[in-house]
């Protein structure tokens, strides 16, 4: 069964959360490197680990350079569970 792009959202910036506090959930959506504090190449290592944890899928380290936003994790992962 498909999960819905809202739980995958949930669940998401639930992990989002955990690597990067600081922004509230209405914010989490538009973050980017660009916008929020602390958001690095280590954090982004983070982020895919623990997305990886969440959802039971291998997202592809190759993909790392150029996911520099929510949105293109959210993308990311959704391709991927979906």
């Amino acid at each position: 069964m498909a999960m819905t792009p809202e739980r995958i959202r949930k669940r998401l910036v639930r992990v989002f959360n955990t690597i990067l506090p600081g922004k509230s959930a209405e914010e989490i959506p538009e973050a980017t490197m660009d916008n929020t504090e602390a958001w690095d190449s280590l954090a982004t290592l983070s982020l895919f680990t623990l997305a990886e944890e969440e959802f039971g899928i291998k997202l592809g380290l190759d993909l790392i350079g150029q996911t520099k936003s929510f949105a293109a994790l959210e993308k990311l992962v959704t391709e991927k569970v979906g």
